[in-house]
């Protein structure tokens, strides 16, 4: 199967380029970033040019994601490299 998964990230990253591969794997790593209290009250929708797009269950929630924002982001950098998740766009 890892033989598959790579010809497939091969063939992605020819059409869309590393960045797209890197931020997809970013976006899927979601829950395993944020943990499992955050990942159950925020979900990610979508990432684009490195700015990952979230749900979030309610405004308290919101705002203590803010306040969390720079703190996620560095968990980001460490794992994936830094410049992949730019941003996180809260909604």
């Amino acid at each position: 199967m890892k033989k598959i998964t790579t010809a497939v990230d091969r063939i992605v990253t020819r059409i869309a380029g590393k960045q797209a591969i890197e931020e997809y794997r970013a976006f899927r790593s979601w829950n395993e970033v944020v943990g499992e209290v955050i990942a159950k009250v925020a979900v990610p929708n979508k990432v684009m040019n490195g700015v990952l797009y979230v749900s979030v269950k309610n405004s308290t929630w919101r705002q203590e994601l803010i306040m969390q924002k720079p703190m996620i982001l560095e968990k980001f950098a460490s794992r994936f490299g830094q410049g992949i998740i730019k941003d996180i766009r809260l909604q």
